[in-house]
């Protein structure tokens, strides 16, 4: 039987990963997400695409692969459809001979999960406990658009040559299977069934069900790992040409870095046939731990008595821990927003270990200055109702709190009246030129509002400046994952030019076989 391995998405790029494994007619995907960089040649904040066209600007513009029959068949059901389908099939890539037994989920990091929402509805997702309650907290806490639509979906029904959702039809659930079900409490069950609305129908509910370690005849083992978003795995999938290995994001340098090379060292022991190994920061050498990160944090805000601003994703629970942390020290306390109060109430339903706010456990939710309020919203309000805090608060006691905010709530700032104060950048670096932007308008803001900006501005200062810790190993760690794990053949993804220099020079004399993956072009193992 024929094993390969096509990369539809994270081939020669940061991200997007949609990467097939086939063994004959058996296939499964590694992830499918959201390719920020083919995104940003086509589209910005004011320039989407049409959720009333259904697939057609996805498809048209590359931002998913022409594989028909994959995807929801109410996302292609109007007669511009048939049209782009009848050019595609025409094209490299093109097949209708997908069918896969499920997705392997590796976290729910938007470019390994953001396209799940296009996929077929009766494709089951394989993943973490933790990942599957983070896919659906941003789903709660955002919006359902569909490339939004991870966990519950609501189909669309063509109206005057556009697709229309109506307000009278369900959400549905999507089939999701849960690798560490021994995790999965009452309470994890209860919120994943929780579909937050104050109008129309029930949703259509489905329990989240453990996943199975044989896939049709083919064993699949997950192991954890370490990144900057808990839940991570990697994975191992037996073919008949041997074990295949997939890395998924990792790093050895953060606080749970033993859990990575553990991965490795369970891959050794199957002799892997070929290992798909992420690359993201390849190039560069070590930069700052998570360590690092807490010492600047406590005194850089040691020496700041007006507003403190830490700019990062609460979905890196080391970098709330760090942050939360640092604030005590210094008699304050950390301020999240609602949306990051609903995702750590998810997570904490499987890991007691994820801080929940409360004012004794010096964690506060910013309360947004709006008359109405989602349902999510008001149920988080409720629960957290002791931890509220209103911009009026924070303004009269600039000195107490650290805001847990990003550039895009940068204007939440006006509410508070900040006029003095540092705004620590501890997030990752830009990568494509839409992010530098986005720092340049930081940088605005900013100046504006007199904070001192420090750990951005630049590529890699966060870093330097040892304010961030990067969620993906570098070139040195990268290669002792690699040969701890000593596979035959070595397909890199999720990485630009400079990662695929250090592979071709790094194992050029090695025993380990490599091989550079095209866009849509398969690979065959043996």
């Amino acid at each position: 039987m024929a094993v390969r391995f096509t990369a539809y998405g994270g081939a020669g790029e940061i991200g997007g990963n949609k990467l097939l494994l086939e063994d004959d007619d058996w296939q499964v995907f590694f992830d499918f997400g959201m390719s920020f960089g083919t995104a940003g040649k086509y589209f910005e904040e004011f320039l989407q695409p049409r959720p009333s066209h259904g697939l057609s600007d996805f498809l048209q513009t590359g931002l998913l692969p022409p594989l028909e029959g994959l995807y929801r068949s109410d996302l292609s059901t109007l007669p511009e459809h048939a049209f782009i389908w009848n050019r595609l099939n025409q094209q490299p890539g093109y097949r209708n001979d997908i069918a896969p037994r499920a997705v392997l989920l590796s976290h729910a990091h938007a470019d390994h999960v953001g396209y799940v929402s296009m996929l077929r509805n009766d494709i089951p997702i394989i993943t973490s406990a933790t990942s599957a309650l983070i896919a659906k907290a941003m789903q709660d806490g955002g919006q359902s658009r569909l490339d939004a639509q991870t966990v519950f979906l609501r189909s669309a029904r063509p109206k005057n040559g556009i697709l229309t959702s109506a307000a009278n039809e369900p959400f549905e659930q999507r089939p999701w299977q849960i690798l560490d079900k021994e995790t999965w409490t009452t309470a994890a069950a209860s919120y994943w069934k929780r579909r937050f609305s104050k109008t129309g129908p029930a949703a259509v509910t489905c329990e989240a069900i453990p996943a199975s370690t044989l896939l049709e005849g083919h064993q699949i083992r997950a192991y954890p790992t370490d990144h900057s978003i808990p839940g991570s795995v990697g994975f191992a999938v037996e073919t008949s040409a041997g074990w295949v290995g997939y890395s998924g994001d990792i790093r050895v340098h953060g606080r749970r870095g033993a859990m990575t090379l553990n991965f490795a060292q369970e891959l050794a022991k199957l002799d892997l046939v070929a290992l798909i190994c992420e690359g993201t920061q390849a190039g560069r050498p070590a930069g700052a731990t998570e360590d690092d990160v807490r010492n600047r944090a406590i005194e850089r805000i040691a020496n700041e008595d007006g507003l403190v601003v830490a700019d990062f994703g609460p979905r890196n629970i080391e970098r709330l821990e760090t942050f939360l942390e640092a604030a005590r020290i210094n008699g304050r306390k950390l301020v999240v927003l609602m949306k990051d109060a609903l995702l750590l109430k998810a997570m904490a339903t499987v890991n007691t270990g994820v801080p929940t706010p409360s004012a004794a456990n010096d964690l506060m939710v910013y309360s947004e200055t709006r008359s109405n309020r989602a349902a999510w919203q008001e149920a988080i309000a409720d629960e957290f109702e002791d931890a509220l805090i209103a911009p009026e608060q924070i303004r009269a006691d600039v000195g107490s709190y650290v805001l847990c905010f990003s550039f895009f709530d940068v204007t939440r700032l006006l509410d508070i009246g900040a006029t003095a104060g540092v705004w620590i950048y501890s997030s990752s670096e830009p990568y494509n030129e839409e992010a530098v932007l986005d720092m340049d308008r930081l940088r605005n803001w900013t100046d504006r509002l007199g904070l001192d900006l420090v750990g951005g501005g630049v590529v890699e200062e966060a870093e330097n400046s040892g304010f961030h810790a990067s969620g993906h190993a570098a070139g040195a760690d990268l290669r002792k994952f690699i040969e701890i794990a000593n596979p035959r053949t070595l397909i890199p993804v999720h990485l630009q030019d400079r990662g695929l220099s250090f592979y071709r020079e790094t194992f050029a004399d090695s025993n380990i076989e490599l091989r550079i993956p095209d866009w849509g072009q398969p690979i065959m193992i043996d």
